[in-house]
């Protein structure tokens, strides 16, 4: 899947409530589960997951606010690689209390 307007891959991620959230390809690998699921060169003993030749995956146990602020991590993640967590430029990444379990759960998952 690209992006019409400037050509970068972007990943269709679905929640099992239907929810979807295009982002793109290389923030959502900043999770390693998300990117070994889209890796097409997972070598000659095994093929590559549906996933990497569509670009599309679901997450049947992910319900979709819970996804969305997957997501938000991917990019807040993206965005801060590489600065020092000291720093006062990098605000603090927040999330509400009633979702921290379910979020702390789809995190551990995903690797992220």
């Amino acid at each position: 899947m690209t992006n019409s307007h400037n050509a970068l891959p972007t990943v269709k991620l679905t929640s099992g409530d239907g929810f979807t959230f295009i982002i793109a390809k290389q923030v959502a690998e900043n999770s390693p589960t998300i990117k070994n699921m889209l890796d097409l060169s997972r070598g000659a003993d095994t093929a590559a997951f549906t996933e990497a030749l569509t670009n599309e995956i679901s997450f049947p146990e992910i319900k979709g606010k819970v996804l969305e602020r997957v997501c938000q991590y991917l990019v807040y993640k993206h965005r801060y690689a590489g600065a020092d967590a000291s720093d006062a430029s990098v605000p603090e990444f927040r999330f509400d209390l009633e979702l921290a379990l379910e979020v702390l759960m789809a995190a551990d998952y995903l690797d992220c």
